[in-house]
Order: C-alpha cells, then structure tokens, then sequence
C-alpha cells in the first residue's frame, strides 16, 4: 500500500471533481437528445378557429378556437384540448398543392340534425387532415 501526500491528494480531487463535472455534462446532453426526440415526436401545436360546432367521435366540439396537436406522421392521432378534455381523432394526411390561408373544415350531416367534422385543413400549411369517423375523450 502506499501513502498518499498532499499534493497527490489534490491531484487526485481534482480529478474527481473532473470526472463528476464530465458525467453531469454526459447527462445534460442525453437529457436534451431525449426531450429533442419526444418533442419530434409529438409534432405540431397550433390554434384553430372552428366556425360551426361539430363531433368528434361521441364528442361535440362547440366553435371556437382550440389547440390542436398534430403529429408528423401521414397517419395518426390528433388531440384537441377541450377545456379539461382532450378529445382525439384518427386521422390521414392529404397534401394539397397550395398552403392555406385560413383555417378550413368540412362537415358531414348526421340524420339526427347534427354535423361530424369531416376534414380540417389549418391555416398556413399544405395539408388537410382527414377525419376518422370515431373519436375519443379523456380528462387530462
């Protein structure tokens, strides 16, 4: 065994403390990557007027304006925060040659004298999305 003198005590220390700061460093940088590949992932937010009410699903979205998340993907599920609700929707993507310039939707009637959104098309971008005709609701 050996006996260790001042000087390599602190050399030592020193290097410790090195090391902890690289660790920390290391699991900033995987904490960020991970919160880069979970934002990609939940895609794009944005505020959309709806000028009439319409369902969702079982699920009755009155007009107004609300925050709609919308994956990258060509096929997934919407979410469109209702108050406390989130309400959910299939949905497909179909390109369109020219970018909107206001939000857009179509409705479908119901035989009971109401109307199912149909498609919704948000302001600004080159897509409209294609409703699923069922949908879902869940506190959040």
């Amino acid at each position: 065994m050996r006996t260790i003198n001042r000087e390599e005590g602190g050399t030592k220390m020193n290097r410790r403390t090195q090391w902890k700061a690289v660790r920390k460093l290391w699991l900033g940088v995987v904490v960020v990557s991970l919160s880069t590949v979970i934002y990609a992932q939940k895609g794009d937010q944005q505020k959309i007027d709806f000028y009439l009410d319409g369902k969702v699903g079982s699920e009755e979205i009155k007009r107004g304006t609300y925050i709609v998340s919308i994956p990258e993907a060509d096929q997934g599920e919407l979410e469109i925060k209702v108050g406390k609700k989130v309400v959910t929707a299939q949905f497909t993507k179909r390109q369109n040659a020219a970018a909107a310039e206001a939000d857009k939707m179509t409705y479908r009637e119901n035989g009971d004298g109401t109307r199912t959104i149909a498609t919704i098309t948000p302001r600004g971008r080159k897509y409209t999305l294609v409703l699923e005709p069922s949908g879902v609701a869940e506190k959040r």
